[in-house]
């Protein structure tokens, strides 16, 4: 689970957390206790379900184009990931081209069976060579679990060289190649328990790309049958009903269920209505399929998935979503939106508010709403969250 991320230097972002990092985590309730007597913002972890908002081009969109590129630098390299998902290369993305691009990302981990919980920090720095290519700079992941003095490096490497530990013993390493992340080379074997941990949680976040107006489709570079997952686009979803069908019959039923409660046009239908429902199928039907899915993707991104969506369909929404968070431990949703409506049912904790900052040439400024005082004070007098916003407390 993803309680904090720090980034530095991407974009308008120079120097912003979400979340609590390692550090935070670490910090005992006195410390705690003297940072708010000193006015100091005590920092807010993560949640299973967060909701980003602000004004158009605050910067929500670049918060998730961020997270999409460090996934696909650690999978891809930094290269690859600096032309992919519209982005237009390196130079494009970092603020000040004399810097790095640092990331910072602060995991969960429990162990139901030892009911025992390790936290693990993993750095990120990327950096160019004279014509402008990016390369690993610097990788570091950090382990700490309550007891600890001090956090343990479990992987640390420094321009391809460094070293990873195996059982409690150094293994010192040496990349071959500056595009190609230790986190991922050694990540990608399940003897580096933490370490392949972190990789698979990177690896498995799932950026959503519904969109309202398509049609199911075969995608060209995936056969026809069954699949096991939903894609990107949720162009296979009749496939994945396909394989439910065949696989796993008793999901399969409850899932017709699911949807045909949820989608008025659909109540009291029979499955083939269903499935002709999915030849051109709406969000909220696919949205129910992402979120059925066995496996579950440890992180969705969302951009505004409540876009269009009539009232009584969005409390269906809202409902998946924390349904989501709830039945698969660990696992988050991460979304934008517009509507104070969808804000309803949330916490403070649960809202981060992004704007631009007009002081420092229009950087990004992030707060989670749960540190604004009047927030607080009106929600636990029973206001909803959307009315609060809607009533410009978030903005002051």
């Amino acid at each position: 689970m993803l309680l904090g991320i720090r980034i530095q230097n991407y974009g308008l972002f120079k120097d912003d957390c979400v979340g609590a990092l390692l550090d935070d985590i670490r910090m005992t309730p006195e410390q705690s206790s003297l940072a708010i007597q000193a006015g100091i913002d005590v920092a807010h972890p993560l949640n299973g379900i967060e909701a980003m908002i602000g004004r158009n081009h605050s910067g929500k969109t670049m918060f998730f184009s961020f997270l999409s590129f460090v996934q696909g630098a650690v999978v891809k390299g930094p290269a690859a990931a600096a032309t992919e998902s519209g982005r237009t290369g390196y130079s494009n993305l970092v603020g000040d081209k004399e810097q790095p691009v640092i990331a910072t990302l602060c995991f969960k981990f429990y162990d139901p069976e030892k009911k025992d919980t390790t936290y693990c920090e993993y750095k990120l720095v990327i950096d160019s060579n004279v014509h402008g290519k990016p390369h690993f700079e610097e990788e570091r992941l950090r382990l700490w679990r309550k007891g600890m003095d001090e956090p343990k490096d479990i992987l640390h490497f420094k321009q391809g060289v460094g070293f990873v530990l195996l059982q409690g013993e150094k293994m010192d390493g040496e990349m071959n190649d500056s595009q190609t992340s230790a986190l991922h080379a050694y990540g990608a074997m399940k003897q580096f328990y933490f370490t392949n941990r972190t990789y698979r949680e990177i690896l498995r976040w799932f950026f959503v790309c519904f969109r309202k107006d398509q049609t199911a489709q075969i995608p060209v570079d995936m056969a026809p049958g069954g699949h096991k997952h939903l894609n990107n686009a949720g162009s296979n979803a009749r496939n994945v009903l396909m394989y439910l069908k065949q696989e796993r019959p008793g999901e399969y039923k409850k899932i017709l269920s699911r949807i045909i409660e949820a989608i008025p046009a659909l109540r009291e239908k029979d499955e083939a209505a269903v499935l002709k429902h999915f030849n051109k199928p709406d969000m909220l039907a696919l949205f129910i399929l992402l979120f059925s899915d066995p496996d579950p993707r440890p992180l969705i991104l969302m951009e505004s998935p409540d876009e269009g969506l009539y009232h009584d369909v969005m409390d269906a929404l809202a409902t998946e979503m924390r349904n989501y968070s709830i039945e698969a431990p660990g696992c988050q949703i991460f979304f934008t939106t517009h509507n104070p409506y969808i804000l309803e049912n949330l916490s403070p904790d649960e809202i981060w508010v992004f704007s631009r900052d007009e002081k420092t040439a229009g950087s990004i400024d992030v707060r989670c709403a749960g540190s604004i005082p009047i927030v607080g004070e009106l929600y636990d007098q029973g206001v909803g969250m959307g009315a609060i916003w809607y009533a410009g407390h978030f903005d002051n």
